[in-house]
Parts: structure tokens; sequence; C-alpha cells
């Protein structure tokens, strides 16, 4: 679509240029048939690629070959127009009043032409062809036009040359682009997930905290909160090692992300062997059934460490309200927090709530 950005300029010269060319040295009034017949076409032909222009969006969405194709066959009909103007402006005595403005003219377009096309380089050198190259055959052809021929055919190959380095650059410089874009998306994924879990880390719910509180607030949405700790989590780290911790930690978070599906909602980690789940739109008690189905789910699935089937429970805190701007978001995070400490307090592997406190 960079081809659209790059033509509009094109439309407009294309609609102006040969009355430009015929008014100063009054070739209108001389020939007013021949100039009003190509200041017609041409007006018409940049209409229609303004009309193709203004709707690209809807016609792209439709058919991206259907875009290109007319994007295509009007260029070509603007450079084939030009070339019959330029033969006639060199070979045709009427015109010779107007022959060196028009090549003048005719060497900017072509030129312009190839910049502006250099992103489908084919069509850049199909379009200089069909502009300069029939003239260049009538040169050979007609008497006393070889010097003309000639000229126009060295800076043919002159532009046509420059256009295709041009379009090189041009694809060194997208590929490279691409690939910056790329490595770009790969650094903020990275800095919003945490290395072990590869589940979010603090620093992404820290922003998608606040995002959802202010949503919450604005449109009234309940938002949820769980607080998660892997419980005696120290004590199985010391008796089975920091490597068989780190298991653990990832075999939490993957049960875990497979309780959490909506695209509004998120878990992660929060720190240690602490994670918590955000929750949007969700009430107190879809929040508990939730959190319930998530401990069972890690309390009756083991995983496996050198050959060892190895259990691990959860405590886990569970808060909701609906968000007010005149509050302060840490409300949630600490009735959160003080529900956690509670089941922990309890005798852990179990939920508890501080639901009434908030709503």
């Amino acid at each position: 679509m960079d081809l659209r950005r790059r033509s509009m300029t094109g439309i407009v010269v294309y609609a102006v240029m040969l009355p430009a060319v015929f008014w100063p040295f009054d070739f209108h009034t001389e020939e007013p048939t021949l100039s009003l017949a190509f200041a017609v076409i041409m007006l018409t032909i940049s209409v229609v690629r303004l009309a193709h222009w203004f709707f690209s969006d809807a016609i792209y969405n439709y058919s991206p070959n259907l875009w290109r194709n007319g994007f295509t066959i009007l260029s070509l009909l603007h450079a084939s127009v030009l070339s019959l103007f330029f033969g006639l402006a060199i070979y045709d005595p009427r015109f010779t009043p107007i022959l060196h403005v028009t090549m003048l003219a005719i060497g900017g377009i072509a030129s312009s032409a190839i910049v502006a096309l250099t992103p489908r380089i084919s069509l850049a050198l199909l379009n200089l062809g069909m502009l300069l190259v029939p003239s260049i055959i009538a040169g050979f052809i007609i008497d006393n036009k070889l010097p003309y021929a000639l000229m126009i055919l060295v800076y043919v190959v002159f532009i046509g040359l420059m256009g295709v380095r041009s379009s090189r650059e041009y694809n060194r410089s997208f590929e490279i682009e691409t690939q910056l874009d790329g490595q770009k998306k790969i650094l903020e994924q990275l800095n919003k997930v945490d290395v072990l879990t590869n589940i979010y880390n603090r620093g992404y719910f820290n922003s998608e905290f606040e995002r959802q509180w202010q949503m919450g607030s604005r449109h009234k949405i309940s938002t949820a909160l769980m607080l998660i700790d892997v419980d005696h989590f120290k004590v199985f780290n010391d008796h089975h090692g920091h490597l068989c911790g780190d298991a653990c930690l990832i075999h939490v978070a993957n049960l875990m992300k497979r309780h959490i599906k909506r695209t509004t909602d998120l878990v992660a980690r929060f720190g240690g062997e602490e994670f918590v789940v955000l929750l949007s739109g969700y009430s107190g008690k879809d929040a508990i059934t939730l959190a319930e189905k998530i401990r069972l789910s890690i309390e009756s699935t083991p995983f496996n460490y050198e050959g060892n089937e190895l259990y691990v429970t959860i405590s886990i805190g569970v808060a909701s309200t609906i968000p007010d701007s005149q509050s302060d978001k840490k409300i949630l995070l600490e009735a959160a927090d003080k529900a956690m400490y509670n089941a922990k307090r309890a005798g852990r592997n179990q939920v508890f709530s501080t639901i009434e406190l908030l709503n």
C-alpha cells in the first residue's frame, strides 16, 4: 500500500500537466481540438485514479489483486496517453512550438514515475518503456529524427538503471525495517514476560491493573483479583533443591494459564512464589469459583521431576470491587493480600476472600 501514498502527487500532476504546457504557448488556440482531447483524457484518468485512491482500503480489503490490477492499468493508461503525446510532439510539425517544454515535462514525469513506482520496479520499467520506447522506435524509422531517438534511448537506459538500483535499496531498507519491527516486538514481549515461568511479569501486571482499573471506573465494570502463594515453598525448595523449585513454579504457572482463557484476563508472577490473577467483569462469586478450580487443579496434578511425582498446594486470596476513580487501586490488592494470608493462617491449601469488605 506504499504505492498508494506515493501515487497521490502523480495523480494531481497528470491532471494539470498538459494544460500547463499548452496555455503559455497558446497551443490551445492554435490546435484546440488536440489540446482539448488530450487534456480531457488525462483529466478523466486522473479522476478515476483519484476514486481508486480514495476507496483503496475498501478495494484492497475485498481483493488485493483487484487493487493492484486497477492501479497498474490506470498508471499505464496515463503513460500510454503521454507516450502518444510525446511522439506527436517530436514528429508532428503541429507540435513544434511546444517541443522543448514537452521534452522537459516528459523527462520529469519519467524520472518521477520511476521514483514513485520503486516498490514495484517491474511496473516502473514497464511504465518507462510505454512512455518513451515508442518515440525511440519512431526516431530510428523516421528520417532526420535519429538524434532525438539516441538522446531518449540514453536517458531511458540511465534512469532505468537508476530505478533498479533505487528499488534494490528500497527493498533492502524495507527488509531491515521489517527485521527491526520484529525485534522490537520480541523485546516488547520479553519485557512483559517472566523469564522462568513464561507468564506475564510484575511490571506488565502493574500497567494492566492500572488500565483495567481506569476502564472499570469509567464503565462500572467489576474487577477481581487473586493473590496466590505456593504453600511451604521455602521448605520444598530446601528439600528438593532450587532447580526443582523452579520446575514447581513453572508447573503452577502452566496449570493456572489453562484456567485463564479470556483475553481481558491475565495471570502473572507477582514475585518469588507468589502469583496474581486479574479478572475483568468477574463478580466476587465467580472469582471464588474460578479460584477454587485453580486450587483443586494444582492440588490434584503432580509434576514430574527426575522421575519423581511431586505434589504442591496453593493458598489463594480473592477480592473484588467496582473501581472508583476517587479511590486507589491498592485497596483491592491489599484486600486480596489480606485474604491470602488469612488462608495461610487457616491451614493453607484453601481459598479466602474479603469481598464483603469491598462491595
